[in-house]
């Protein structure tokens, strides 16, 4: 896969951030934690455990000036830009949303179910070397966010006593009824691009069910990030071209 055929995107409050130059390689650790025991009369047995997190290292630089392979041309940042974001994460210890986005050559789009997911920056080194002024190289270690915060449980008493009580789990969070928030199933009707900025490639909704699984600034072109009903990315598109069916 050629250097400028992949991107990938960091959102943290509303802020979106494109890394300039794509690392050579993109490894995914992944480690199910299952546990080997020994029992008497059966010998050894695998229990099977919830997955762990996922650790993603990246490893590439911060170009000090923009040239050819830049593939933020059209807004070129400087190293402290990207210096700042992830250290101010990584001393947060805020979740940023990580989002890889894969196309071929004509820009159509692959491998559209995996969406991302939340981290937390784990690590973050930076270094500079000798005959590339300017030039800040750097590993980046993310490990996937998961959150813990608890939930409100609503118990609806049955009208009569003999009747078992019902239970009902939710977020604790309330989610705004008719609005366009993150996790709002829309109709869409408009064309859907591959960053909030408009840039290429890009496709037409055309009356489709979607869902939204994220709001950047307002003063984005198209704010909203929009993926299919099964998970899978579509691209960004305004606010105007979506009408929400339901905002659960």
């Amino acid at each position: 896969m050629g250097s400028n055929r992949f991107g990938l995107f960091f959102t943290r409050d509303g802020q979106v951030l494109r890394l300039p130059v794509n690392p050579e390689k993109l490894p995914v650790a992944r480690d199910n934690d299952n546990s080997e025991y020994n029992v008497l009369g059966i010998g050894p047995i695998m229990v099977p455990r919830a997955p762990k997190q996922r650790v993603v290292t990246i490893s590439s630089f911060f170009p000090g000036r923009p040239f050819t392979g830049v593939l933020t041309a059209g807004g070129f940042q400087p190293p402290e830009f990207y210096i700042q974001f992830f250290e101010r994460a990584m001393a947060d210890r805020a979740p940023v949303l990580y989002t890889p986005v894969r196309y071929y050559e004509d820009g159509e789009p692959f491998l559209t179910g995996d969406t991302g997911f939340e981290a937390l920056v784990t690590q973050f080194n930076t270094e500079e070397r000798g005959g590339e002024t300017g030039d800040f190289y750097y590993d980046l270690e993310l490990t996937e966010y998961r959150d813990y915060s608890p939930q409100a449980i609503q118990v609806q008493q049955a009208a009569t006593g003999t009747d078992p009580a019902v239970m009902t789990t939710e977020p604790s969070r309330d989610v705004p009824q008719g609005q366009l928030v993150a996790g709002a199933t829309c109709i869409a009707n408009g064309p859907y691009y591959y960053t909030s900025y408009g840039d290429e490639p890009h496709g037409d909704s055309n009356g489709r069910t979607v869902v939204v699984s994220r709001i950047v600034d307002a003063t984005r072109a198209y704010p909203v990030h929009v993926t299919t009903e099964s998970g899978g990315a579509l691209g960004w598109m305004r606010p105007e071209a979506l009408q929400v069916v339901s905002a659960t």
